[in-house]
């Protein structure tokens, strides 16, 4: 009996050993990051508690400070953007100093509520003019580590509206911060700090919206505002809801039956080729090798027109005005341009999805635009989108190729292979000596 007793004692004791440091994570919660041996990862997994074994660090990152608060006394409040908590057998540690004994639990959360912040980039996105137009970032950085980037921006400052964005989709779970995707902002730095653009300019809400869109007389009475609708161009569900505080920055005029019909279809065959849906069994048609991960931007080109009734072989633009005569464009087009990230040779490694966003086409518009290579697209063919991207009731999108653009304007940066053969800093680069 006082064997097993003390068999119990050592696996309790081996137990407690395993785990000396237990932490909750509170609200507004850190970014966690966290060190796999010689990988860095950002864990996106919506955490709660974290037990740590001695000798095993993990990071917070809080642009507003971070919190750690027990049971009985003040929180420890740190006054650093990025802190990495290390255990130990007596405690927590953070730069050699005891900050939690083990005894007691503790909850990690941010001094204060936070977004992921603007940057500027020094070096421009590609066919982002130098002249109108600059290069932002949203993102943050980590002390000691590689630069976190969820999106870029081409930003026209004249218009106050972004001209295109830049990002990756359906991005992993947990984003690896030394792997070097291939994507067109890995090349880019976080290199001017901005804040928010909301201080100095002014982005209309979406109940302003509301107002504005049923009060169009002067556009005459073939104008529906029922139709339209005010919404970010980002649409990617995930990574939308983290960003969802420049929501306003970076909203455009769709078409509703568009942006629910056709364009989620698309987004959605863009997720499973993508193979983001995790314990999903691949689309019919969408075999392994189509998986992979995917370099996407997103832009508007032009303003819709529509038909004036008492001519109809005339039009006037989409614009709706407020009452002090400043004007928001119906874009007459939303595209994606999507790369693929590890090309196999085929039509599919680079194309363009342009979505027709206006109820006013006539079929020999829409029927003209470009030879539609949809069909051509294994992840696309035998999706719900390819089956529905013609159907006007969900709002009409055709895939182009790169040489078809021409009725798109406001679409100048070129292919891929143009693009590497090209430099690509607005600097000229620093000369490198021969070894």
């Amino acid at each position: 009996m006082r064997r097993t007793c003390s068999v119990w004692l050592l696996l309790l004791c081996a137990t407690g050993a395993a785990a000396v440091c237990d932490l909750r994570i509170g609200e507004p919660k850190p970014i966690v990051v966290k060190k796999f041996g010689s990988k860095t990862a950002v864990v996106k997994r919506s955490l709660t508690d974290i037990q740590l074994s001695p000798n095993e660090s993990i990071t917070f990152h809080c642009p507003t400070g971070i919190s750690v608060s027990q049971s009985s006394g003040q929180p420890v409040k740190i006054n650093a953007e990025t802190a990495e908590l290390l255990c130990m057998n007596d405690g927590i540690y953070l730069d050699d100093h005891q900050i939690i004994q083990h005894r007691s639990s503790a909850t990690v959360y941010c001094s204060g509520g936070f977004t992921q912040t603007l940057y500027e980039s020094n070096r421009r996105l590609r066919g982002c003019p130098a002249a109108d137009a600059m290069t932002l970032i949203i993102g943050y950085k980590l002390n000691g580590l590689p630069d976190v980037k969820q999106l870029g921006i081409c930003y026209d400052l004249g218009t106050s509206r972004p001209r295109f964005l830049s990002y990756l989709a359906y991005a992993p779970r947990n984003l690896l911060l030394e792997r070097q995707t291939g994507q067109e902002l890995d090349r880019l730095k976080l290199d001017t700090y901005l804040g928010s653009l909301s201080k100095y300019f002014r982005f209309p809400t979406n109940s302003e919206f509301q107002q504005l869109v049923s009060n169009q007389k002067q556009l005459g009475q073939l104008y529906d505002g029922k139709l339209f609708e005010y919404g970010s161009l980002l649409q990617e569900p995930q990574l939308s809801k983290e960003l969802s505080n420049y929501a306003d920055m970076l909203s455009i005029v769709w078409l509703r039956a568009l942006r629910t019909g056709n364009w989620q279809h698309w987004l959605d065959a863009l997720r499973t080729a993508n193979g983001y849906t995790e314990g999903a069994a691949a689309a019919p048609g969408v075999v392994a090798s189509c998986r992979g991960q995917f370099d996407v931007r997103l832009g508007v080109s032009g303003v819709a027109t529509l038909p004036i009734a008492e001519s109809c072989n005339a039009s006037r633009s989409l614009l709706l005005l407020d009452s002090a005569g400043n004007g928001m464009p119906v874009p007459a087009h939303i595209w994606a341009h999507v790369r693929a990230l590890q090309p196999t040779g085929t039509i599919a490694d680079e194309f363009v999805v342009v979505a027709h966003n206006s109820p006013y086409y006539t079929v020999a518009e829409l029927g003209s635009f470009c030879a539609d290579i949809c069909a051509e697209i294994p992840w696309l063919r035998e999706s719900l989108f390819g089956q529905l991207h013609l159907v006007p009731q969900y709002g009409v999108v055709n895939c182009c190729r790169m040489d078809q653009l021409h009725k798109l304007v406001d679409f100048s940066f070129p292919t891929a292979a143009a693009a590497a053969a090209t430099p690509t800093a607005a600097t000229p680069p620093i000369p490198t000596s021969s070894p």
